[in-house]
């Protein structure tokens, strides 16, 4: 999606990809194989573009800090890659700057590595500017019993269940554990041990809706944001997004604040999204990424300028475009990998899907699989979701621009405009106003969605432990494991 973008302005991308069948590979000017966690692949690319830039976190950061000291321009760059990619640091960081966060800890192999949150812990190394952190632990002969201790400790302190989290590598619920006693927390801090992952214990946050913010920042500080989004997940995978939501305009306004802050604070360039929790008075953040989000997929047809124009936008450091709506409401649900026909390519199914009226249908060109992200559907109208978040617990070529690319990569359709975007978040409208809608737009996207085998929301198993196997295509981070049996709620649950 983000080398269809810059087709529209004519800037040439050249992609880093592990496979020639990766489907960026079709829509890239240039491609080269590679892993984005080789120094050797990445000084390739370098080599072969102007600006380097994401779609995943999951980068040699060192090899990245050597490339900007030899003058590469990395955007964003390895100091916010490193909060995207480390829980804990970001956790640190934050609390540092006063923000809040879930309370948490993060688990030393002496039990606790650090803590904070916001019952007012002071974070780690937190306030060490643009500097990666280093938060590795000393050594024992069993570092699970550390760890179990320090999750014990946490639990007397702050109650149980607990939501125990690997600092790096999880998404999708990935590596996310929701723990209700010792010996939950001992299997899982055994099972980390063996793997060789750090992890963070965290309070249980009280869940009544999630939402997130998406930004663009250039280089110079100049931001365009788009309107805060309501989520909906499930299995710890975003399921779907809608515009307005039913919060006001205050929570709105202050997810905004709070987006912006955290964008300063993580000096990103691109765009960034924010993930955050409302427990009916208060914004808690969970998680962010430096890069084109799946919350943001909307913007496609749903804004004046999508995510990925925006992003290419401010990596050149261009005029950012308006995130103004094209529509009153808009309703994005992914398309995932059925369960009853697994291999079944949703392509197939596509006629049924287009047949819906208002239903543009983006397919990634992903092998399908259970539960896995094939693609997603986006209905923009005039009538609302009507739908509450799910409660719970817990530039003529101006440059060319290279790509570390996800076989994610690829879909159809872009807006694009110029101007910019002043306080977006005042158009999210009243609750009362996003009540009184209707649920046509969202039920068409729907309908959309599962004429191309997308298992409805009861349909997916939840509450279901993650293993701690290996992490699978890392450079697809919006894919999920093969077996939905193997799935994890990401915030709540429970552990079995």
């Amino acid at each position: 999606m983000l080398c269809e973008a810059a087709s529209e302005l004519d800037i040439g991308t050249v992609v880093l990809a592990e496979h020639d069948d990766d489907a960026a590979c079709d829509v890239a000017r240039q491609v080269i194989i590679g892993t984005p966690r080789s120094r050797a692949d990445l000084a390739a690319l370098a080599s072969a573009c102007d600006v380097l830039t994401f779609d995943h976190e999951l980068v040699d950061l060192d090899a990245l800090e050597e490339l900007v000291r030899e003058g590469v321009v990395v955007r964003p760059g390895p100091a916010a890659l490193e909060l995207a990619a480390d829980k804990a640091r970001m956790r640190s960081r934050f609390t540092a700057a006063g923000l809040d966060v879930p309370v948490y800890a993060v688990l030393g192999t002496d039990g606790f590595g650090g803590t904070g949150g916001r019952e007012g812990g002071s974070g780690t190394g937190g306030a060490n500017g643009g500097a990666r952190e280093d938060a590795r632990g000393g050594a024992r002969e069993d570092p699970s019993e550390g760890a179990l201790q320090g999750v014990v400790r946490f639990g007397a302190a702050h109650g149980w269940p607990l939501v125990l989290k690997a600092a790096r590598g999880g998404y999708d619920g990935r590596g996310v554990w929701v723990v209700e006693n010792e010996s939950q927390a001992a299997r899982v801090c055994t099972e980390a041990s063996e793997a060789g992952l750090s992890l963070l214990v965290e309070e249980m946050v009280p869940i009544a809706a999630e939402m997130a913010v998406v930004l663009a920042r250039r280089p110079g500080g100049e931001m365009a944001v788009w309107p805060m989004v309501e989520t909906v997940q499930q299995d710890g995978m975003c399921r779907e997004v809608h515009y307005p939501g039913h919060l006001g305009t205050d929570v709105a306004l202050e997810a905004e604040r709070v987006a912006r802050r955290i964008a300063d604070v993580t000096g990103v360039v691109g765009v960034l999204a924010v993930e955050l929790f409302w427990t009916g008075h208060a914004l808690i953040v969970n998680e962010i990424a430096v890069r084109p989000h799946n919350t943001g997929h909307w913007t496609i047809e749903g804004a004046v300028t999508s995510q990925f124009e925006n992003h290419l936008r401010a990596i050149l450091d261009l005029p950012l475009g308006s995130t103004r709506p094209t529509a009153p409401v808009v309703a994005s649900v992914n398309i995932v990998g059925s369960t009853v026909d697994p291999a079944r390519d949703p392509g197939s199914l596509l006629p049924a899907a287009l047949g819906v009226e208002g239903a543009h249908v983006h397919l990634y060109g992903k092998r399908a699989r259970p539960g896995r992200k094939l693609g997603h559907v986006t209905v923009c109208g005039t009538y609302g979701s009507g739908a509450s978040a799910t409660s719970g617990t817990s530039a003529g070529s101006v440059a060319s621009v290279a790509s570390v690319a996800s076989a994610a990569s690829a879909a159809s359709g872009i807006s694009a405009a110029s101007g910019t975007s002043a306080g977006s978040a005042a158009s999210a409208g009243s609750a009362a106003e996003a009540g009184a809608r209707g649920t046509d737009v969202r039920s068409r996207a729907w309908a959309a969605a599962e004429a191309l085998g997308t298992p409805g929301l009861s349909a997916t198993p939840s509450g279901v432990r993650r293993g701690l196997e290996p992490l699978g295509d890392t450079t697809d981070p919006d894919d999920v494991a093969a077996e939905p049996s193997r799935r994890v709620t990401a915030d709540h649950g429970a552990l079995t």
